[in-house]
């Protein structure tokens, strides 16, 4: 086996030059990948999350008219007489619709409004 042709000074220096380009695309591309983080963040709470609406139920009043049974008075030709039916209140329930808008933080924390 023949001996190097560099000598154990050049060959440390190229051993410190690979070392120093592997640190900096280490150190480059953790920073690159905490700002993309940040960057992310930042747009998931620009643009908040859909909800499924809520529903509410808002009561409202309806009449209708149901016959009552018929009173009168029988006239002189055999005639019936009967007053109108008397009207009848009900309550019904309709539902109302309303939007709620939840935003999660990066870490998971969920607010709702």
């Amino acid at each position: 086996m023949s001996p190097s042709p560099r000598t154990t000074h050049q060959r440390d220096r190229r051993f410190a030059r690979v070392r120093m380009l592997t640190r900096t695309i280490f150190v480059g591309s953790s920073a690159l990948s905490v700002a993309m983080v940040g960057y992310l963040s930042t747009i998931t709470k620009l643009h908040p999350s859909v909800s499924r609406p809520t529903t509410t139920l808002a009561p409202s009043t309806t009449t209708t008219l149901a016959p009552s049974g018929a009173t009168g008075a029988t006239g002189a030709a055999g005639v019936t007489t009967t007053t109108p039916p008397a009207p009848v209140t009900t309550t019904t329930v309709a539902p109302t619709t309303t939007t709620t808008t939840c935003y999660t933080s990066p870490s998971g924390n969920t607010t709702c409004n």
